[in-house]
């Protein structure tokens, strides 16, 4: 059944699409006690704009109000008191208007409305102990007056404001250093070393150290990163192997622009400190020769040799799949060979070979015999076969026993064996070292990482290199005593 709109003298009913209809305000049940007298103030007020007392509590529940009768078309919300539309007023049967008096009560309230939009917010809420300050504390009220005019200015200063001020600077600092906490910039990390090194591999100091030597190529790059950045997205990206997607999100940048620093800088780090991997000399090598291979071999170890491999994406190319296979891994590889010296740093590393490549023919075709000296002793694991050629050099090769055509090992084979396994065991320790610390040679890697570019070496060499310069930085892990 179709209800009439309670106004006197109104005949809209709720059969009319073209009007809204809205019920009286009343009490609420489970709600806060003040707001149960606003909505009860407001429906008062109602009440006594219809200007009618034969109505009870009970008709008014079933009362309705049209939308002719408000100034929006709508009523205003109970907390809202000082809105027009809080009481109807338009149009209520005993006061024959248009509207149109009441309109500036409408328009000084839209006014009211947008300087409080303009008025800045209050940032932060003031502390117990600043209103404690500013009931107790006495003004102080100092007068200046003007020869000249004899006007006098008067200024309070209060130790209240003196003390919300200092809160407001302290809050500003704190919301800084937030900030700072999310952008990876260099006050991120302000005393947080660990969480640095977690993310870049380096301590803050090494870090600035390499910062320093590359910033000038830096700042060609993209503008909107500072070079302490463009360095630690690198870093990032070698350390945790994170997609360049998930860098530009840290970084706020696209992914291609997360993708070209991270190229342009490893290419820049080859470049500047591809030095550090280098073959020292046999005098250097002898004064520092750790006490474990003097026991062993004496001073003639020069080098320690080994292969190891990173998995690849599998090539769509039938040949290109097939030289990448390595029985080894049963995966599609790209295989280093990695040459470290006694004392633990890495004195060379090839470029890539397929997986399918064996130990003999990667090390025979990568230049590393031509740095052996006659009288140095090369220790290798029992896969690589090259006596011959490293004897060809002088040199003597060392590795593990034979069992192949023995019923088992002659004891002094066994015993050298084994002091050639306990100091062959460090090359595999180097190996961890580097894969633990950059995450990124753990693979799988993107076969585009594979293409040679601008006849340079491919990126993933460019790659591995700089992760074992960034080891060598480090510390060793073969103790020299």
């Amino acid at each position: 059944m179709p209800t009439l709109c309670s106004v006197f003298d109104c005949v809209n009913k709720t059969t009319n699409k073209q009007f809204s209809f809205y019920r009286f305000p009343k009490a609420r049940k489970n709600v806060a006690s003040d707001i149960n007298a606003l909505l009860l103030a407001q429906r008062k007020s109602w009440l006594n704009a219809l200007h009618r007392s034969d109505v009870t509590d009970i008709q008014l529940d079933h009362m309705r109000i049209c939308s002719l009768h408000f100034k929006m078309g709508k009523p205003a919300h109970y907390s809202d008191t000082k809105n027009p539309d809080w009481t109807p007023t338009l149009k209520m049967g005993y006061i024959k208007n248009s509207g149109k008096a009441t309109t500036p009560n409408l328009q000084r309230y839209k006014r009211a409305e947008k300087r409080l939009l303009l008025k800045p917010k209050q940032l932060f809420e003031e502390s117990p102990k600043n209103n404690f300050n500013e009931q107790h504390n006495e003004e102080i009220n100092d007068e200046i007056i003007n020869d000249e005019t004899g006007i006098s200015c008067n200024t309070e200063l209060t130790m209240a404001n003196i003390s919300g001020l200092e809160l407001l600077k302290d809050k500003c600092d704190q919301l800084e250093r937030e900030v700072n906490y999310f952008n990876f910039s260099e006050n991120t990390f302000l005393n947080r070393p660990t969480m640095f090194t977690y993310y870049a591999g380096l301590t803050m100091d090494v870090f600035k150290l390499v910062l320093e030597s590359i910033k000038p190529g830096l700042t060609a790059l993209n503008q909107r990163l500072t070079e302490f950045q463009k360095l630690l997205l690198c870093l990032m990206k070698l350390r945790l192997n994170l997609p360049f997607k998930d860098l530009g999100f840290r970084f706020n940048i696209t992914c291609a622009t997360a993708s070209m620093i991270f190229r342009k800088v490893i290419i820049l780090l080859e470049h500047m400190f591809k030095r550090l991997i280098h073959w020292p000399d046999r005098e250097a090598l002898r004064s520092t020769m750790p006490q474990s291979f003097f026991n062993v071999f004496g001073n003639s170890v020069a080098v320690i040799l080994d292969c190891f491999e990173i998995t690849i994406e599998k090539p769509s190319n039938l040949k290109a799949r097939a030289q990448t296979w390595s029985s080894y891994k049963n995966k599609n590889t790209v295989k280093y060979l990695i040459a470290i010296t006694p004392q633990g740093s890495i004195s060379f590393i090839s470029e890539g070979w397929g997986g399918r490549t064996s130990d003999k023919y990667i090390t025979e075709n990568s230049n590393l015999l031509n740095k052996l000296l006659p009288g140095d002793v090369v220790l290798a694991d029992r896969g690589f076969t090259i006596s011959e050629s490293v004897g060809f050099h002088c040199a003597t090769l060392k590795t593990p026993g034979f069992t192949r055509g023995l019923p088992q090992l002659h004891p002094c084979t066994i015993e050298e064996t084994r002091k050639i396994a306990s100091v062959r065991i460090h090359v595999e320790r180097v190996i961890g070292l580097t894969r633990s610390k950059f995450k990124i040679l753990n693979g799988p890697v993107q076969i585009t990482t594979l293409k040679h570019q601008d006849d340079r070496t491919c990126l993933l060499d460019s790659i591995v290199t700089v992760c074992c310069i960034l080891t060598n930085m480090c510390n060793s892990v073969v103790p020299l005593s």
